[in-house]
């Protein structure tokens, strides 16, 4: 074999890195996101609650109409508690007399009642009829589940943001990986390639039986690596399954198109006020403020203002399971309720919903001074990310050039087995360096995007 096979075997790990620094889009990992977003678990729960929240707006509304209920019971009973009524105690001596003095026996003697409290054989069969004429709870109450849903979706929205770029990123990393088995892979061609050359050292008696026992031992030292590499694969795809909710062991499509394009430039400032406009963190706040105000004003309204409501009977009621003239009746109502005497609890709650909107304004002012510093530091992590590529593209391109001054020496008998691997590790250990630094450059620049709520 020709003495440049060994660095044309290790040069073509370096492929991958010739490309152009950034992310471009992708159509396999934008499909991915949409799956996560349909499919996501965390984000189901989310679509419940707001489904929740819609549903007390639904029932908020229904509360502004009259309400109509059918009634319908029979009772029988016995035993209980009763009253004695001397009615035949009081009148028989009256109608004796009556009797006497009209000769007849027109009133006959009756007898003492015993009357039970509890109704027996008695029905009551009616409709029912009620409507808020005015109840400022009612339209106060709409309002604020209404605000409530709002900060919902905002939660909602600003958790689909987050989850877009937690399903960048674990598909990065496991990018990250693959990139990372191809490298090892090649050095190990590599170290095949110098046991077979070795090899033939040895057997053309020109070296000793230790250079092969050396490239093996690099050789089990890679076959390691590699295999290490495999579990953490299983372990990144295992996460980006769990993320989109799918098998945790389907494959993954690959899109190397990711590790080409243009890295972005991106202005700090503008970014901020991107992040300002744009993150729904705020939307979120804002809602839940503007439900706190509502209460407020709810609270206020229920120590001016009365209610006034309406409502109407008809039906049937005696004893006897009977509908006929004499148990039928009607009524109907007006009322007025107003609270004369609570003991300060209305004026309390006022004041707890102006502490309720005071807490989410400082909570608003806290939440502006953190997306400002996680856009701050995300975008000094990706500057800092860019600049460590730059870096170890130059040190791999130094290790690279120093590999083949060595390899060469090598092969001429000029240069130790040590100063052989040390430069084949130093170029392994510089592709490292680059791949990592690729795919942290990707995941820097999604985390400021995701910061910055692009």
């Amino acid at each position: 074999m020709k003495s440049s096979n060994l660095a044309k075997l290790l040069i073509a790990g370096l492929a991958f890195t010739l490309s152009n620094l950034g992310a471009q889009n992708s159509e396999i990992l934008d499909s991915y996101i949409r799956t996560g977003l349909e499919s996501n678990l965390a984000l189901r729960q989310q679509q419940l609650d707001l489904n929740k929240a819609q549903e007390a707006i639904r029932q908020s509304r229904a509360l502004f109409y009259p309400t109509l209920q059918f009634n319908a019971n029979y009772t029988r009973a016995t035993g209980g508690r009763s009253i004695d009524i001397p009615v035949g105690d009081l009148l028989n001596p009256v109608y004796s007399t009556l009797n006497l003095i009209t000769q007849t026996n027109a009133f006959p003697t009756i007898s003492n009642e015993n009357v039970q409290f509890l109704p027996d054989d008695f029905h009551e069969t009616k409709i029912k009829v009620a409507y808020p004429l005015f109840n400022s709870d009612l339209r106060y109450n709409r309002q604020i589940k209404t605000q409530l849903y709002e900060s919902k979706a905002a939660q909602k929205s600003a958790y689909e943001h987050e989850l877009r770029y937690r399903i960048t990123e674990a598909y990065l990393q496991y990018l990250q990986s693959l990139e990372a088995e191809k490298i090892w892979q090649h050095s190990r061609d590599v170290l095949v390639e110098l046991r077979r050359f070795n090899e033939s050292l040895v057997n053309n008696q020109v070296a000793t039986k230790d250079i092969v026992a050396t490239a093996d031992y690099e050789l089990s030292k890679a076959d390691n690596e590699l295999f290490k590499l495999q579990q953490t694969q299983q372990t990144a795809r295992a996460y980006f399954n769990f993320l989109i909710n799918r098998d945790l062991q389907s494959d993954i499509t690959v899109d190397t198109s990711l590790l080409r394009g243009a890295a972005g430039n991106y202005e700090t400032e503008e970014m901020i006020r991107q992040a300002f406009a744009s993150r729904y963190e705020f939307n979120a706040l804002s809602a839940g403020k503007n439900a706190a105000e509502t209460a407020v004003k709810l609270n206020a309204a229920n120590l001016r203002i009365p209610d006034f409501y309406i409502g109407a009977e008809a039906g049937f009621q005696g004893f006897g399971y009977k509908f006929n003239g004499e148990q039928s009746y009607a009524l109907a109502q007006i009322g007025l309720s107003y609270d004369l005497f609570d003991a300060g609890m209305r004026k309390s709650k006022t004041q707890e919903a102006r502490i309720e909107a005071e807490v989410i304004e400082t909570r608003y002012q806290e939440v502006r001074q953190q997306i400002a510093l996680e856009v701050i530091d995300a975008s000094n992590s990706y500057a800092a990310a860019k600049h460590s590529y730059e870096t170890t593209q130059s040190g791999l391109r130094a290790a690279e050039a120093s590999f083949r001054i060595i390899n060469n020496k090598y092969r001429a008998n000029q240069a130790l087995l040590i100063e052989y691997l040390d430069a084949q590790n130093r170029v392994t250990t510089a592709q490292l360096q680059v791949a990592l630094a690729l795919t942290d450059v990707l995941i820097r620049e999604a985390a400021l995007k995701k910061a910055a709520g692009m």
